[in-house]
C-alpha cells in the first residue's frame, strides 16, 4: 500500500470514529420538534405518541418509528409490515395495512425515505383500504399542513370565501391562532390554486363545481373522504359511509371538514355544509380536537362524526340521488 493510500484508509477511519464529520454520522440537526402518532382504525384507536428533538439529516420516519414501536420492515427497511404485532395484510390478499402521512399529505415514497423535519407531524394508521387505498390528504394534523408544508417546502394559504363573511373570517382566525398567515378572496366562483393550500368556504351548491371539490359527490374511491354530498328531493344531504364506504346514514343539516387533492396541485381544505348553518358549524371545528387523528369530519346537531362511521343515526340514503 502506498504512502498516499495509507493516508486515506486513516483519514476514512478518522471520519468514521467522529460520527458526524466527513458526511458520516446522524449529520446537522435542525432545532425544532416533530411528533409521531400511530393509530389502528382510522385514527379511532391510539397506539402510539412521541416526539423527536433536533431532527437530523439523517433521521427517517421509518427511523423514528422504529425508537418508539416494535416494527418489521421489509425492501431494505423502507416498507413497514408490522407495528406492535399489527401486521399488513395487502401481501397475502387481506384489506388491512399500514399507511403513513406527514403534515396531512399521504407519502408517495417510502418511509426509509422520508426524512422528519423539525415540526413535522408523522401519522401512521392502520386501517381498511378496500374502499380507499390511496387517500391524498386528511385533517387529522391540523394546523398542517398550513403551517410546515411537506418536505421541507411550505406553500401559501388562500381561504376562497364562498360563504357567509363571517363564517369565512372565524377560519382565518382559526388560520391565525395556528400561526398561520392566509390570505382572504371572496371570488364569485371557486378559483384553483396549484402552488396554494387552498380552504374553500362555502355552501355544497356554491362550491359544487369546483374540479376539487366535486370529489365529494363520488365516494371514497374518488375522493379519498369517507361520505359524499348528494341531492335529495328535499334538498342538499350528507351521506356517511363506513369503514368499507358503505353508506351509513344520509343526513340534513350537516357540516363537514375535509382535505381532498386534485392530481399533483397542493391540498384543498373542504369547509362546507348542506346550509350555511352547516358551514359555519365545520368552521367551528377547525382549531379544536375534534380534527385530530380524523381522516375528515361531519358536524350534525351539535355532534361531530368522525369519517368513516360505522353507525349513525340518520335517514336512509335510498332513492336520494
Amino acid at each position: 500500500m502506498t504512502r498516499s493510500a495509507t493516508a486515506l484508509v486513516a483519514a476514512a477511519l478518522a471520519c468514521a470514529a467522529a460520527a458526524g464529520g466527513c458526511g458520516l454520522g446522524p449529520g446537522v440537526a435542525s432545532e425544532g420538534r416533530a411528533e409521531l402518532r400511530v393509530t389502528r382504525e382510522f385514527g379511532t384507536v391510539p397506539m402510539v405518541s412521541a416526539t423527536l428533538d433536533d431532527p437530523t439529516e439523517s433521521d427517517t420516519v421509518v427511523r423514528m418509528l422504529d425508537a418508539n414501536a416494535e416494527i418489521e420492515t421489509s425492501y431494505g427497511g423502507n416498507f413497514v409490515d408490522s407495528i406492535d404485532g399489527f401486521a399488513g395484510s395487502t401481501s397475502g390478499g387481506g384489506s388491512e395495512d399500514w399507511f403513513f402521512f406527514v403534515n396531512g399529505y399521504y407519502s408517495d415514497i417510502g418511509s426509509g425515505e422520508t426524512r422528519v423535519r423539525p415540526g413535522d407531524r408523522i401519522w401512521w394508521d392502520y386501517r381498511y383500504w378496500s374502499a380507499a387505498y390511496r387517500v391524498p390528504a386528511v385533517v387529522g394534523s391540523w394546523p398542517e399542513p398550513f403551517l410546515h408544508g411537506y418536505e421541507g417546502r411550505t406553500p401559501a394559504t388562500v381561504v376562497q370565501c364562498l360563504a357567509v363573511r363571517s363564517t369565512c373570517e372565524e377560519v382565518v382566525g382559526s388560520l391565525d391562532v395556528a400561526g398561520v398567515d392566509a390570505r382572504l378572496e371572496t371570488p364569485a366562483e371557486p378559483a384553483a390554486t396549484p402552488r396554494d393550500l387552498r380552504v374553500l368556504v362555502g355552501p355544497w351548491d356554491a362550491i359544487r363545481d369546483d374540479a376539487a371539490a366535486d370529489q365529494l359527490s363520488s365516494g371514497p374511491g374518488t375522493s379519498g373522504v369517507y361520505g359524499s354530498f348528494v341531492s335529495c328531493a328535499a334538498g342538499e344531504r350528507f351521506a356517511v359511509d363506513d369503514s368499507r364506504g358503505r353508506t351509513t346514514a344520509t343526513l340534513a343539516g350537516v357540516g363537514v371538514v375535509a382535505a381532498v387533492r386534485e392530481g399533483r396541485d397542493q391540498p384543498t381544505w373542504i369547509v362546507s355544509g348542506t346550509d350555511d348553518e352547516g358551514v359555519a358549524a365545520a368552521a367551528s371545528l377547525l382549531g379544536s380536537d375534534e380534527l385530530r387523528d380524523r381522516y375528515a369530519v361531519a358536524v350534525a346537531d351539535g355532534e361531530e362524526i368522525p369519517l368513516p362511521s360505522e353507525d349513525v343515526p340518520g335517514e336512509s340514503g335510498a332513492g336520494c340521488r
